[in-house]
């Protein structure tokens, strides 16, 4: 498999089916010991990822900054219709 940005490692299974993901995979996305990893099956494969938090989801929409801008909007909004219903 080639495809851009896909990297291929081998790990062995050890002891008890456990893994080690290798230091540059660890490094390159901030996997600490303890942290959460989410595995899916797909077809006859298995891929590990570093669940995002919403605000890295967020950022990651395109275009940059769009959720923010419709966040902002819709506070504003119900900040004025607030405003407007206590008159």
């Amino acid at each position: 498999m080639s495809e851009a940005g896909l990297s291929t490692f081998r790990v062995r299974v050890g002891k008890r089916y456990t893994l080690t993901i290798p230091k540059e995979v660890r490094e390159k996305l901030g996997v600490e010991e303890g942290d959460e990893l989410e595995l899916h099956v797909v077809d006859d494969g298995i891929i590990l990822r570093k669940p995002r938090s919403l605000v890295d989801f967020i950022d990651s929409v395109k275009p940059l900054g769009s959720i923010q801008s419709l966040l902002k909007e819709r506070e504003e909004e119900a900040s004025l219709e607030k405003q407007l219903g206590s008159h």
